[in-house]
């Protein structure tokens, strides 16, 4: 299996090794605030990934910060509350990130608001003692988008999104109110968690776990039905 990786100074760093793919956020000097060129690099990412049939997918970043959410200071009419190029480009990533038949998100630091969102599409979520997970953006005047709504209520049921994504607490890994949806791993070996995972999920055939993802998600969907 070839191995490709892309320059260090790109907003998203790519390591293709089929059928695993790494991608890492690379704009730590802003915590890797989701401004709308991070964004478009994210999803050309994601997208070289998809049609390099990668069935695995690690999401993480460098620097102190998994994500400190959207950068405000590229406000596109987000934070008003009206939909803009950078509300949808969030929306888009956590769609694609969550297409893939397994995906592990790294976290490390803070991830605010749409870098939540992300971290939460993947299937595994890996931290560190260090992360902090936050949602602040009802205290801000508007709603999450409604790709992050529905991925939180797939993991953590109603009740407990209504608290995480409500509130505006701030949560570590180990908090009970995480408890069975993210993993703590000692901030040293989070990389190499993320890649043993990697390794186990890469030995399946990547269209049985894609079909097995489906059957999970459509039977989570018809229980939720059931209980409305």
């Amino acid at each position: 299996m070839s191995v490709v990786t892309t320059g260090s100074q790109e907003l998203c760093r790519l390591e293709l090794d089929a059928p695993t793919a790494t991608i890492s956020l690379n704009r730590p000097e802003a915590r890797n605030a989701l401004d709308l060129g991070l964004l478009e690099a994210l999803i050309g990412r994601l997208e070289e990934c998809i049609a390099a049939g990668i069935s695995v997918l690690v999401l993480r970043a460098e620097g102190s910060a998994f994500c400190a959410g959207a950068d405000i200071r590229s406000d596109d009419g987000t934070a008003s509350g009206r939909p803009g190029r950078r509300r949808q480009l969030i929306e888009d990533a956590i769609t694609l990130v969550s297409s893939f038949p397994v995906a592990i998100a790294v976290v490390q630091g803070p991830a605010v608001g749409g870098g939540w969102g992300l971290a939460f599409a993947a299937d595994v979520v890996l931290a560190d003692e260090g992360a902090l997970f936050k949602f602040p953006e009802l205290a801000l005047g508007f709603l999450p988008p409604e790709p992050i709504v529905r991925r939180f209520v797939e993991a953590a049921g109603p009740v407990r999104s209504l608290r995480l994504l409500g509130s505006g607490e701030s949560f570590r890994a180990d908090d009970v109110a995480l408890h069975g949806l993210v993993e703590p791993v000692p901030r040293d070996l989070l990389d190499s968690r993320a890649h043993e995972l990697a390794a186990l999920f890469s030995r399946a055939a990547p269209d049985l776990l894609g079909v097995l993802k489906q059957q999970i998600t459509s039977s989570s969907a018809r229980e939720r039905n059931n209980d409305e």
